[in-house]
């Protein structure tokens, strides 16, 4: 499971199109930030942490991308459609309360349950404008290494509130989707990990597993600086949401970042 710094997910919204807009007039675009955001510890954690991260994302006019966020891959497109392939990495979940600049994948309240070893992903995006508004996204995560752990789909959908030269606002919502073993992986608990953990046996079915829903606000400072700032909830569904390891189904994220564009 993807353990991202929000804000700076959020952001790569916008940056594939700024990057088409700069690589229209320069052979590449270098953006490179850094921010601060809180969230869940993972997906039903009843605690939330805080961190900061850093943001680099370079993209070259023939399609080619190397990004702290997207990976490393190819991709193309314009405002009405875009799409890339990358490869990339799913963090690991551990049953420790370990952090990497404040964030960690895991923590004490997963005792018992072992470690969910980080994967290599192969990644296929698509995004596209509808009636020149609304922006629509889908990205399929397939597994290289531990394909135990399953593929995941996330579908995404974003409205302007507001647009301005400086400022854009945008409501966004996403739904999750994995496979069983996606959802036996991280929501799921054997019987060795009940033995271990304390946790009833559990075995959820793949399906929709979690629905977000965030507003959003873009503030371009000049042609090179822009601060982007977030708020939002998520909520686990359906067999996510009945695991005995989603001690909170709903939980709050956010964060602010800050980046300069080359």
């Amino acid at each position: 499971m993807k353990y991202r710094l929000l804000i700076s997910s959020l952001i790569l919204s916008t940056l594939s199109l700024q990057a088409i807009a700069e690589t229209a007039k320069s052979p590449y675009s270098l953006t490179v930030g850094g921010g601060v955001g809180f969230g869940p510890r993972f997906p039903g954690s009843k605690k939330t942490q805080f961190g900061v991260g850093p943001l680099l994302d370079f993209q070259h006019e023939s399609g080619f991308f190397a990004s702290t966020r997207r990976g490393l891959g190819w991709g193309g497109g314009d405002e009405d459609f875009s799409f890339s392939l990358a490869l990339a990495a799913r963090g690991e979940r551990s049953d420790k309360a370990r952090k990497v600049l404040g964030f960690g994948g895991g923590g004490s309240e997963l005792t018992g349950m072992g470690k969910v070893p980080a994967s290599a992903l192969g990644v296929f995006s698509v995004g596209g404008r509808v009636a020149n508004l609304v922006e629509l996204g889908a990205t399929l995560e397939l597994p290289l290494s531990h394909r135990e752990n399953g593929r995941a789909l996330h579908l995404s959908a974003g409205v302007p509130l507001l647009q301005t030269k400086e400022d854009t606002v945008t409501l966004s919502g996403a739904l999750h989707v994995g496979d069983g073993k996606y959802l036996r992986t991280y929501f799921g608990v054997t019987q060795q990990q009940s033995t271990d953990s304390g946790y009833a046996l559990y075995t959820p079915k793949g399906g929709l597993y979690q629905a977000d829903l965030n507003l959003s606000w873009n503030h371009r400072i000049d042609t090179h600086w822009a601060v982007t700032g977030v708020v939002g909830v998520n909520r686990l569904l359906r067999d996510a949401a009945n695991s005995p390891l989603a001690g909170r189904k709903t939980a709050p994220e956010g964060g602010v970042m800050v980046t300069y564009t080359y």
